[in-house]
């Protein structure tokens, strides 16, 4: 077996650790860009296990807001797939992430159905889906909970992708497929832990329900948003781009996944969706929409067709440079003041 995988492996890849013809033979990458477009290529959903059939039989009263914040930290950490390829082999893709708490019947998620569309699922109606699969009761939204994460950019990575003018770094596409297959092995693992231990979860972005596509009144959209429910988890507000602006700047990655356990909040929503945005508050900076190069973030918000199209258009850019298949771009998140820190106080102290 050994002989066959060096064998396999000297086909595959270069002497730099650099995939070959990735355009055709990066399936991972293909898998993630039509998973996250189609619904499609996802891991069959773990099953609960009930009674004796219980994996290590865990108490799930300690399934609480410190194990989850604890257990997110050490993954992060250590999990073997948190980590780039080939001449950026070894280095860490996040650094500790941001861990915050919503309940399952927090009235903001109905407002979700008003904001981002009806198509946007609560924590309910998730795991409502998951309860069906395993022919259990749904439990009512006042019994699950939404652990909501950040994983913030390295300095490296954010330091690379501030020096690009027109395309990506190869750090940064890296970060947008191997960040983002991590994340989602990361989820898969806790919620086949929880599974395993009697309590129903699932993550919405490795479900067959999740696609993003265009909607009528919102553009691009999802059925299960990280963002939202990052800021409504108080972990950060929006900037003029759309990104999420934290205590670790708009450079990161997000993720969240529900439980039904009756998680306590462990932050302060802003009811300002821009409290942290320069823009927002009347200062002056704008200095997302100067590194766009296509004008998609303006004084008007962000043209969500217009960066569609261009990050849609550097699959090749990324292929040929950096061999992997992604596409990606994040110009307007590094090279600002908002990049790693939140830039401003939020005005009149809006938060609540």
């Amino acid at each position: 077996m050994a002989v066959l995988k060096s064998i396999r492996n000297k086909i595959l890849y270069d002497r730099r650790g650099y995939r070959r013809l990735s355009l055709l033979t990066d399936l991972r990458g293909m898998k993630s860009s039509l998973g996250e477009m189609r619904g499609l290529f996802f891991p069959a959903q773990p099953r609960l296990a009930m009674g004796s059939a219980m994996g290590s039989a865990m108490d799930p009263e300690r399934f609480d807001e410190e194990f989850f914040t604890q257990l997110l930290t050490e993954k992060v950490r250590t999990h073997p797939k948190s980590t780039m390829e080939g001449p950026l082999s070894g280095e860490r893709i996040f650094e500790d992430p941001l861990v915050g708490f919503l309940r399952g019947d927090d009235p903001i998620f109905e407002r979700f159905k008003e904001i981002i569309g009806p198509h946007h699922f609560t924590p309910a109606e998730i795991l409502a889906w998951q309860a069906k699969r395993n022919r259990v009761p749904a439990p009512p939204a006042s019994e699950t909970g939404v652990v909501s994460f950040i994983l913030p950019l390295t300095e490296n990575t954010r330091s690379d992708n501030a020096r690009q003018t027109e395309w990506l770094s190869e750090r940064w596409a890296q970060t947008r497929l191997l960040g983002e297959l991590f994340s989602q092995t990361m989820v898969r693992e806790i919620v086949t832990l929880l599974m395993g231990n009697g309590v129903l979860a699932v993550a919405p972005d490795v479900t067959p329900m999740f696609n993003k596509k265009r909607y009528p009144r919102v553009g691009w959209a999802s059925p299960w948003s990280h963002r939202h429910m990052a800021w409504a988890a108080g972990l950060g507000t929006f900037g003029m781009q759309d990104f999420l602006i934290t205590e670790k700047g708009c450079a990161m990655r997000c993720g969240s996944f529900v439980v039904a356990r009756p998680l306590s909040p462990n932050r302060k929503r802003s009811q300002d969706i821009h409290a942290d945005c320069l823009h927002h508050q009347g200062k002056k900076c704008l200095r997302c929409a100067a590194r766009c190069p296509v004008n998609a973030v303006t004084e008007k918000g962000h043209d969500k067709e217009a960066c569609y199209r261009r990050v849609a258009s550097s699959t090749l850019y990324v292929n040929r440079g950096y061999h992997i298949f992604i596409y990606g771009c994040g110009l307007c998140s590094t090279g600002v003041p908002c990049e790693n820190r939140r830039p401003g106080k939020a005005r009149g102290g809006a938060r609540s």
